[in-house]
């Protein structure tokens, strides 16, 4: 009899779909949401490189909320010079509020030829600041 109930909540558990399987993000797959979010995906290492330049480490931090807020050509158009300006979000850990907004800028010209970190600014992230809107990817 037991083996029936654990075969059957085994089952079940297994069956059961996740909340975020079932609920869509809120981010349009336009155009400009999926070329943000592969600007991100390509600068999230520089993003890393502040973040161990802040707290000394890496290990269990992790960005939520990752938008661009700025992206410009540097030099003349028809270049493949860039700047962009990054920000996120920082927590430690699975259930932890968010600590600090990291806004990253990263550019990739003439004596790089990589996205290099160029500066960063942090602060901390206020709970009851209403006006911080949170970007899902798309």
């Amino acid at each position: 009899m037991k083996r029936i109930f654990l075969f059957f909540f085994c089952f079940l558990f297994l069956l059961t779909p996740t909340a975020n399987a079932i609920q869509p993000t809120k981010t349009e797959a336009t155009r400009e949401n999926l070329l943000e979010d592969a600007v991100i995906d390509l600068l999230q290492p520089q993003m890393y490189e502040a973040v161990k330049e802040f707290y000394g480490t890496t290990y269990d931090k992790a960005f939520q909320c990752l938008k661009v807020v700025d992206i410009k050509k540097l030099h003349h158009p028809g270049s493949w010079m860039f700047e962009a300006t990054l920000e996120g979000m920082t927590y430690s850990g699975a259930h932890s509020p968010p600590h600090d907004i990291f806004t990253v800028t990263v550019k990739k010209d003439w004596e790089d030829s990589n996205w290099v970190l160029k500066d960063y600014k942090v602060r901390k992230y206020d709970p009851n600041n209403q006006e911080y809107e949170c970007r899902e990817p798309a």
